[in-house]
């Protein structure tokens, strides 16, 4: 049931109240919240929340209220109401898979029309940063389910993802572009172009879907391997980690992909479990060209497809992997049984605990192996069945240090006129610290000789941030060639970090009117820098006026400092000089020349 929450100040009074409420009901659904000065109005809401089925009630606008009349309907009625026109727009696109036309449907319904779904998509007050910012704001904080819903105990819960975040948005902006090319124009702009999203590593992800990614040492995936139970579970992991299949491919495979009873030594990749867009699977064709491969395998790779039964089923189509009645093997069954063993390999010594591998780790650790014996991100994308290079190099590009040796000694012995490189010899106890490098991976990687120190800065970090932070252990050759100025940077005490007031940035275009609106003097934000932020500063207040000549030709006014007053201060000024810069630039009507920086 919905809620009503006092909201309490830091002078110890209530400031506002919240109506607090899972959405449809059940606990499993994300929160929501809806804010009101007053306590009746805040418990008429809850009883409107309660009486819609714990939705949003028909016509209200988050932040805003019911949406009357005058509000923006007119004769056209439900026509430009959003969640009619963006379920007509998902309706006529051209060119996506049905399931994906599904998913955006489930989307919008979900996550997008409890707050925009009654709005006008023709309004600019309906849809404009000041709408579409909170509702950012409020995915960040939604709380999704991780992986399946365990049989016995509640699902673990996590932050929605940056990367979900930025799909949902996108999905918003895409609706809202179209109203902006529609013929004619239903709108002059799309707002969403104005919105600042969370960077898809700020939650520790970087993978190729992603996902957390952990990169696994032969060892460790032999450990992992060993202590899975099921002789099938088993050949499932060497196959996976000995090709680096995707899930949706390798539980396809059949004795048809494995040309000559495996005697040539290849597996052609040419279908997959695919979604049909209504709850169901079926085998069909990988949708990309690059998906569909032959790969080199190995003998152990052959051997456990024999043990499968290359050789010995009849029907060459019959599944290596299925679940126990013959079906699909789902991805959370083999899932379920790789964690148990996984806890294993860490209760026995032979995986760090610091580290959390799920079954697609598999086919990172795969690549992973690839590199490190020098094999090109080509070879690597086009064995892994990347679309685009820049995917593989995204996700494994920083692996390439371990690579490089050779090609760096080619580039020395030409720079040294044919002769052979000399070895570089370090002073004496340049690797005192054991050979070990303790690495936090916090926005970038800041590497300590101290493994508390380490450890210490990566718990802060995240109770600073509320961002997930790891450490890493690396070897002091793989520091020097990966960080600029090697062991020079290394760190020994706890960095520095201050509270940092900002207020900004805020965009006007050439004529003076400010894009983003709403920011007032008064809005200022606070959170902790550390000493490697670009904003660190032990200024009282530091301002940023800058023309921006590439795109709309914007300029952008953004204050930061120690010290709330002056910050404020200082960010009066900044708008106004702000203002000033835009009379200054070449796409202004008054007098002026090239573009201007403040500072």
């Amino acid at each position: 049931m919905a809620s009503v929450v006092p909201r309490i100040g830091k002078a110890g009074n209530v400031t506002s109240y919240q109506v607090k409420w899972h959405l449809g009901g059940p606990r499993s659904g994300p929160w929501q919240t809806e804010r009101f000065t007053d306590e009746t109005a805040a418990e008429i809401f809850r009883g409107e929340v309660e009486a819609a089925g714990h939705q949003w009630p028909a016509g209200w606008v988050k932040g805003k209220g019911y949406i009357t009349q005058a509000d923006g309907e007119n004769a056209d009625g439900d026509r430009f109401r959003f969640r009619v026109y963006a379920t007509r727009e998902i309706d006529n696109r051209t060119g996506i898979e049905e399931h994906y036309r599904q998913a955006c449907y489930r989307d919008l319904e979900k996550w997008i029309f409890p707050t925009f779904g009654e709005c006008d998509v023709r309004s600019v007050e309906h849809f404009s940063s000041d709408t579409i910012r909170p509702w950012v704001r409020q995915l960040e904080q939604t709380l999704v389910q991780r992986g399946q819903t365990p049989k016995l105990g509640r699902a673990k819960m996590r932050q929605m993802s940056p990367k979900t975040i930025r799909n949902l948005h996108g999905l918003l902006s895409s609706i809202l572009e179209a109203a902006v090319k529609a013929e004619p124009p239903l709108r002059e702009r799309n707002p969403c172009k104005l919105t600042t999203l969370p960077r898809t590593d700020d939650d520790g992800t970087s993978g190729e879907d992603g996902e957390d990614v952990e990169f696994l040492t032969p060892e460790e995936v032999d450990g992992v391997v060993s202590r899975l139970r099921r002789r099938s579970d088993q050949l499932l992991a060497i196959v996976k980690y000995g090709t680096g299949l995707r899930w949706g491919e390798i539980i396809a495979l059949a004795p048809m992909c494995i040309p000559n009873e495996g005697q040539s030594g290849t597996l052609r990749v040419r279908r997959a479990w695919k979604k049909d867009g209504h709850g169901g699977y079926y085998i069909g064709t990988p949708k990309t060209k690059r998906s569909r491969r032959t790969l080199r395998v190995s003998a152990t790779v052959v051997a456990a497809l024999i043990e499968l039964g290359l050789l010995s089923l009849d029907n060459k189509e019959t599944l290596f992997f299925t679940g126990e009645a013959g079906q699909r093997l789902h991805y959370s069954s083999f899932h379920d049984r790789w964690n148990r063993a996984v806890k294993q390999a860490k209760k026995d010594g032979v995986l760090p605990r610091e580290k959390h591998p799920t079954p697609h780790d598999l086919r990172h650790s795969h690549a992973a192996a690839l590199i490190s014996a020098g094999h090109s991100l080509t070879y690597v994308q086009r064995r892994l069945g990347h679309e685009s290079i820049k995917t593989t190099s995204d996700t494994y590009g920083h692996l390439l240090p371990e690579a490089d040796d050779a090609a760096m000694e080619t580039i020395e012995r030409s720079l040294r006129g044919g002769q052979a490189p000399t070895e570089v010899v370090l002073e004496a106890g340049a690797d005192a610290i054991g050979g070990m490098v303790y690495v936090a991976q916090l926005d970038v990687p800041v590497g300590f000789r101290d493994q508390e120190v380490a450890r210490e800065v990566v718990e802060q970090w995240h109770l600073d941030t509320g961002r997930p932070a790891r450490l890493e252990t690396w070897s002091t050759s793989w520091w020097r060639r990966s960080a600029p100025g090697g062991r020079n940077v290394l760190r020994d005490a706890l960095p520095d970090r201050v509270w940092i007031v900002s207020a900004g940035p805020v965009l006007f275009q050439s004529d003076g009117e400010q894009v983003i609106t709403g920011r007032a003097d008064s809005e200022v934000s606070g959170r902790w820098v550390w000493e490697w932020d670009s904003r660190y500063t032990d200024e009282p207040a530091v301002s940023r006026v800058e023309w921006l000549p590439d795109g709309e030709s914007l300029t952008v006014a953004e204050v930061w400092g120690t010290d709330e007053i002056a910050v404020r201060e200082t960010f009066a000024q900044a708008l106004e000089d702000a203002r000033r810069v835009c009379r200054h630039t070449p796409f202004s009507t008054g007098p002026g020349g090239s573009g201007l920086v403040l500072a």
